[in-house]
């Protein structure tokens, strides 16, 4: 009884995982040949020329690549003039000296080009404290920061919050220097 149970699994494993392809095939050809082979072959379709076809198709793409491009650059300049925002230790209120920071951050975040970006409000903590309670601290300073953000006219549905806790550090060092880096909110931008 016992082998045949242990014939019938082996069975099922081998029905059930089967022998799948390893290294599918894959058309490496080169896109600039495959457009040489169809303008070769135009007198074959009737005079059509399908290489007008191809380079208006190929102009949309473009337009769409130099649109993607443009709204990357956007976001990576508008990233690194962002400062973090720093809090005290166990704190998630915005100190007094972040206040302008908050207030730069605003006034770029609402600006005309960055009106169409969503914004992800990082919420951060040092290694102290428990998992849970570093991740509860961290989410409390990215809704902070999210509530004066909207207080100074940054659309609200444009911002959505995450806590990393302690998990994302920016500096790894055991000292008071290294942990006030840590309690912190980032932002990153989205399309």
């Amino acid at each position: 009884m016992k082998k045949l149970v242990l014939v019938s699994m082996g069975v099922a494993v081998l029905l059930f995982t089967g022998c799948s392809q390893k290294n599918p095939d894959v058309d490496m050809t080169n896109k600039n040949q495959k457009m040489q082979k169809t303008d070769n072959n135009t007198a074959g379709n009737g005079g059509m020329n399908t290489n007008n076809m191809d380079s208006n198709s190929m102009s949309g793409n473009a337009m769409a690549n130099n649109s993607e491009n443009t709204v990357k650059y956007l976001i990576a300049n508008l990233e690194s003039k962002l400062s973090p925002i720093y809090f005290d230790f166990n704190k998630y209120n915005v100190r007094a000296d972040m206040q302008p920071v908050v207030e730069k951050s605003a006034t770029m975040l609402d600006a005309d080009k960055a009106q169409k970006l969503s914004i992800k409000v990082e919420g951060n903590a040092d290694e102290w404290g428990t998992d849970e309670y570093n991740y509860a601290l961290g989410l409390k300073r990215a809704k902070t920061v999210k509530d004066e953000l909207s207080a100074q006219g940054v659309s609200t549905d444009r911002m959505m919050i995450v806590s990393y806790g302690e998990s994302n550090p920016v500096c790894t060092e055991h000292n008071k220097a290294c942990w006030s880096k840590n309690r912190r909110v980032d932002f990153e931008l989205l399309p």
